[in-house]
């Protein structure tokens, strides 16, 4: 029961009139019954042995018994607010900090943030203002607006642990504004800039954190068919852990490795994964006692060491040569245009100002190829021409930048149906295509001798991702907690244990939300994408390093406040007993 809330005044004003009200009950007198009797006699004896005054005391009594049943029940219902110390603010602005940190385990078993939602309502449901706003430091809550008490308390009941990104106070308070009271409920570790004047309530504890801050996959420089996986463990507790590291993965047994760490110590350890299959490697740690569960495990994803055979068709081009050679598990070999034909064991070929007539079997990368029947149509030239746009989103282009690539010729592209156009100039002809039906190709418009592509940054990823994505292998993506941008559309994705999760669906990604540290298989019509999502940061796993201290004791709220919403079963507890009492005393005629 939450009562009325009224203010001191009008609470004031309702029991005056309750009051008023019993007093005129008691004050009013029965009229005056006419009884015709046969003999004065027995009035006569009455008159003479009753007192001429009445009984001032039992009426008196009674008229206190009913007032304090009254009262009592009309301070049940109306919860009247209580005058406190300080200033009175008519509104309340209560940020509640919602980051990472926020999800370690207290010492009486509940979160840090179960225990800031807890001082939150206590302070909604304490303070007398006019009106309530709920905001969040990782902008949950996208509007912030001043409600009522009931919705403020609904707001919090909504907000939870929001893991990822920088925690930032929200940009709710503007200058000038006198009768706003703000206050911060965190616990200090993400070190949340506050704007002068807003309070700071404490909800730090110290807790033992044992974390995995990286963990990283990759393959040996001098042999790229063997794969090493790095793991760093801290200990953020106070005082010493021994702490258990084990890595899993398909196809071999875990490895297991026991570290004895100091409080602050950090250890770097690397496995050998090469007897792992492809797929995904999970590192997770073991202690005593972890308050903050979000980073002790993490994965990475081992890719196919089985190498990629590469043919490049060319009259001689060292620009393209050079790249494929460098490149992780590439085979390359190298024959004159007049030498090719069809072959087998063959998973890429590369077309260096050459097509053949027919589509090759095996997937293919062009470079300005001649007109052929299996390509879209080309006809004329492009003169003078340069990337203006280009594909974010698609696997070959991903992390390339193509803004500075210039051609002097370059095809000119007059269809580019059954592809997908990956680059285009200014007037959006196509410079680059992509096509997933039947074995892949990738085309470019004009050669690498007629533009300043091979001297970007980017070529060599670029010639990466073509050679990835024709295979079907592309590497994992890294993302943190909290929502990922898978890029791909129309997807349907999949956890660890090939669960689908929910997405939303953007114009070119999809978006997932991940809580806590996970593997997604993100699946398209067109091509599969895999993304490990992982907490690993320092800043995070060191949750005993706040700027607060220790927890403060419970302070009075500043301001005004309700009579404790527990009360109203006293007052009723006490009006049933009063009412018990009037019941004896009128029984035994002490009241009337």
């Amino acid at each position: 029961m939450s009562g009325l809330g009224l203010s001191a005044l009008a609470a004031a004003v309702a029991m005056l009139g309750v009051a008023a009200l019993v007093l005129l009950l008691y004050l009013l007198k029965p009229a005056s019954r006419r009884l015709v009797v046969p003999s004065m006699v027995i009035w006569r004896l009455v008159l003479r042995t009753r007192k001429p005054t009445p009984d001032r005391l039992r009426w008196w009594l009674s008229l206190l018994f009913a007032l304090l049943i009254a009262l009592s029940l009309t301070l049940a219902l109306v919860r009247p607010q209580l005058a406190v110390y300080g200033n009175g603010a008519q509104r309340v602005v209560v940020v509640v900090d919602d980051s990472a940190t926020l999800a370690a385990i207290a010492s009486d078993g509940k979160t840090r943030f179960q225990h800031a939602l807890e001082r939150a309502r206590e302070l909604v449901q304490a303070d007398a203002a006019d009106g309530f706003m709920i905001a969040d430091t990782r902008r949950q809550i996208a509007s912030p607006h001043f409600q009522s008490r009931e919705a403020a308390l609904s707001t919090l009941a909504r907000l939870k642990v929001a893991p990822g990104g920088k925690p930032q106070f929200p940009n709710v308070l503007s200058s000038g504004e006198r009768d706003v009271r703000a206050v911060l409920i965190t616990d200090g570790v993400a070190a949340i800039d506050a704007p002068p004047g807003v309070e700071t309530r404490s909800v730090y504890q110290v807790a033992d954190n044992v974390g995995i801050t990286a963990f990283e996959v990759r393959a040996l420089p001098r042999d790229v068919q063997r794969f090493q996986a790095y793991v760093e463990v801290l200990n953020a507790s106070p005082g010493a852990k021994q702490v258990e590291l084990q890595l899993t993965g398909a196809g071999a047994a875990p490895i297991k490795r026991v570290l004895q760490l100091a409080g602050g110590a950090r250890a770097a350890e690397v496995f050998d994964v090469s007897g792992y299959a492809a797929g995904p490697v999970r590192a997770s740690v073991d202690s005593a006692y972890d308050a903050l569960p979000l980073d002790d495990v993490a994965f990475s994803y081992l890719p196919p060491s089985k190498p990629i055979r590469v043919v490049l068709v060319s009259a001689g081009n060292a620009a393209l040569e050079r790249p494929l050679r460098l490149l992780p598990r590439v085979q390359l070999s190298v024959i004159a245009p007049v030498k090719y034909a069809p072959r087998s064991g063959v998973d890429v070929l590369v077309f260096d100002r050459f097509a053949p007539r027919t589509a090759p079997s095996s997937a293919a990368l062009l470079f300005r190829p001649p007109p052929t029947d299996w390509l879209p149509r080309a006809g004329g030239e492009l003169r003078e021409t340069n990337v203006a746009a280009w594909s974010s989103v698609h696997p070959v282009t991903d992390s390339v930048s193509l803004r500075d690539v210039l051609a002097e010729r370059a095809l000119y592209i007059r269809e580019s149906h059954h592809a997908q156009v990956l680059a285009s100039d200014p007037a959006r002809r196509p410079l680059i295509l992509a096509s997933a039906s039947g074995p892949r190709w990738v085309e470019v418009a004009f050669s690498l001798e007629e533009s300043n592509l091979p001297l970007q940054a980017g070529f060599p990823a670029f010639l990466s991702n073509a050679l990835n994505w024709m295979t079907g292998e592309p590497l994992a993506l890294n993302a943190g907690l909290g929502l990922t941008e898978l890029p791909v559309v129309h997807a349907r994705v999949l956890d660890l244990q090939g669960q689908p999760v929910r997405v939303r669906e953007l114009p070119e990604a999809t978006l997932v939300e991940s809580l806590q540290p996970n593997f997604y298989t993100a699946i398209a019509p067109d091509r599969r994408v895999r993304v490990a999502v992982n907490l690993l940061d320092p800043a995070v796993t060191e949750i005993n390093r706040t700027a607060l201290g220790g927890a403060p004791p419970a302070q009075p709220i500043a301001g005004t406040a309700f009579l404790p919403p527990s009360s109203w079963l006293a007052l009723l507890m006490l009006a049933a007993a009063l009412l018990l009492l009037e019941w004896w005393t009128y029984n035994r005629r002490l009241t009337i």
